[in-house]
């Protein structure tokens, strides 16, 4: 099979070549690996994995959407035609466990037919990353992977950690089977002999599978891809470099003679694992302790970057350590902004002017608008795209609608985006692009309402009943509510469960099953309530279609309206630009 879904063209002017390279690792293929294990690479960001034992097969981390996970379910068939007798899903991110149903239906994992394993914080966390942050995380999401962009040489050549991020359908399956904080547990499925282990390192909840007859290690997200790891992610995840090091060192005490990943290719050889896993671990380490030294010497962030550069030479742009998906620089800058947070000790940053008073004296400076028009063109002649880039911001602060600027902008971030060897950067330069030109809604809108991407509404639902409602109290608006004081009693229709909400002055509430006397109560289902939530229905429509129950309607609908819906990420503010 030789098809692959990243861009593979040999050469480009429109792309970094290292960044048009690495696009050949993620061919779309089903490797086999000791004998009874085949990782399915390439089909999407994520890549399952299917262990075949006597008389059933596992799967690890199922895929990011029901659709391509399908398809990939009919690829293990050709293999062998054995029941699924467990899912593992080693951490909470969608892209492993979104197309779960693919192989496991909740009845199933109900009557423990089909083992569900997951780690105990799993739906905490799903609940808190798909919860109260769902706007802003899917809307840098879709930057970050650059969903709207189209594929090939001007736009998506791959995702760093894979070739494309499948849209479709994302379904959860609550796991029945659940592996505590540093447990490590020994199983046996369908014959084979497992060690599943909490492995906190890209996320606390992570678990590796060792498969102990053939000293096999799957690694999820251990290592991230075939690239340096995000140890901070555009769209807004910093994670903890001494945890994820001091978890490859648990990793590496198993002496693996083969690993698979969930974004990577399997390595064959104990030399060979033992390397990747040591070099891997040793750039976050660095990475780490080096920002740190510098911290100590009371540089801040663009000195120590500056100072640093890049990795030792050793490290430094080697096979599967490329900055194709996380980069040294914003790894430096989130662990800065972790130890010391974002007061870089200038007093002058204390209380800052806002961006837009700051424009308007800096263009003012800079000689006026056609002034700083004039710099950007000659900055962008002499290929100084990042200068020019950063002169148009102020200008664009001063007024947003001003096209000939955002224009000169655009062209130097479009030029950005073609140089960096980082396929995030360079998909998020280039919706800038679109965006800073007017011609980011238009293209979206044709994707779909979402961006091509499931309603708001579909995405909350998934998530546990009461954490759907917690989710609800960041929506609620604090300036229009704080002389507010209104109770609503929401009923599950189909499990009957109760959560009184109180709006209380600009805060919200939730009590679980409370006798709080309430002036009127809705009966719904958890679908339709999250509907109602994500403003897909108005209670007007709900009691039309006949999914509700209300008595006053009215007190309903002016209850819900104190609170905001949910930000589809066309409409993200002109901060990005």
């Amino acid at each position: 099979m030789d098809t692959n879904l990243a861009f593979t063209k040999n050469s480009s002017p429109f792309v970094n070549q290292r960044l048009l390279d690495h696009s050949k690792v993620m061919e779309q293929k089903i490797y086999q690996v000791a004998g009874n294990v085949y990782s399915a690479v390439g089909f999407g960001l994520q890549n399952p994995l299917m262990i075949e034992g006597d008389d059933g097969i596992i799967i690890v981390d199922p895929g990011e959407s029901l659709e391509s996970s399908i398809h990939i379910h009919n690829e293990f068939r050709k293999i062998t035609n054995k029941p699924v007798k467990a899912v593992i899903i080693t951490h909470f991110h969608p892209d492993h466990w979104g197309g779960m149903k693919a192989y496991v239906t909740q009845e199933q994992a109900d009557k423990n037919e089909v083992i569900v394993v997951s780690h105990e914080n799993f739906l905490k966390n799903v609940s808190s990353s798909n919860g109260q942050l769902a706007d802003i995380r899917m809307g840098r999401a879709i930057w970050m992977y650059g969903s709207i962009l189209p594929s090939g040489e001007q736009g998506v050549i791959n995702e760093g950690a894979g070739p494309l991020l499948q849209k479709g359908t994302i379904q959860m399956v609550t796991p029945n089977t659940t592996i505590k904080n540093g447990e490590t547990r020994d199983m046996t499925i369908a014959g084979v002999h497992l060690e599943i282990f909490n492995c906190p390192t890209e996320t606390d909840d992570h678990l590796l599978v060792y498969i102990k007859d053939s000293r096999l290690l799957h690694l999820a997200d251990a290592v991230q891809a075939e690239a340096f790891p995000n140890l901070y992610t555009v769209r807004g995840q910093s994670r903890d470099a001494v945890v994820w090091y001091r978890g490859l060192d648990k990793a590496r005490s198993y002496n693996p003679a083969y690993l698979t990943g969930a974004h990577m290719r399997p390595v064959v050889g104990n030399e060979e694992s033992m390397k990747l896993l040591t070099d891997y671990r040793d750039a976050i380490q660095y990475t780490h302790d080096q920002t740190v030294r510098l911290i100590n010497h009371g540089l801040t962030p663009d000195y120590i970057v500056d100072a640093l550069k890049q990795l030792p030479p050793h490290l430094y742009q080697q096979e599967r350590i490329g900055e194709f998906y996380g980069t040294f620089k914003q790894a430096v800058r989130a662990i800065y902004d972790t130890y010391i947070g974002w007061f870089d000790g200038n007093p002058a940053s204390l209380n800052t002017l806002s961006p837009k008073d700051e424009a308007i004296k800096m263009v003012e400076l800079l000689g006026g608008r056609d002034a700083v028009l004039k710099a950007c063109e000659d900055a962008f002649s002499k290929k100084e795209y990042q200068w020019c880039a950063q002169l148009a911001n102020y200008p664009i602060r001063v007024k947003k609608d001003d096209m000939e600027i955002r224009k000169i902008k655009a062209k130097a971030v479009r030029e950005l985006g073609y140089l960096s060897e980082n396929a995030t950067w360079r998909n998020w330069y280039l919706t800038c692009a679109l965006q800073l030109e007017g011609a980011f809604d238009a293209i979206a809108s044709q994707a779909g309402p979402n961006g091509g991407f499931p309603s708001f509404s579909k995405t909350i639902v998934e998530l546990p009943t009461e954490a759907m409602f917690e989710s609800y109290k960041s929506k609620l608006n604090g300036p229009e509510s704080n002389q507010v004081h209104l109770l609503l009693k929401c009923i599950i229709d189909e499990t009957r469960e109760s959560f009184t909400l109180e709006i209380r002055k600009g805060i919200l509430e939730i009590h679980q099953n409370s006798d709080l006397p309430c002036e009127e109560t809705i009966i719904a289902s958890k679908e339709t309530f999250a509907e109602i939530m994500a403003k897909d229905i108005t209670i007007h429509d709900a009691i039309k279609q006949d999914k509700v129950i209300v008595t006053t309607p009215h007190y309903v609908e002016t209850f819900f309206n104190y609170f905001d819906g949910y930000t589809s990420f066309i409409h993200m503010p002109f901060t990005f630009e």
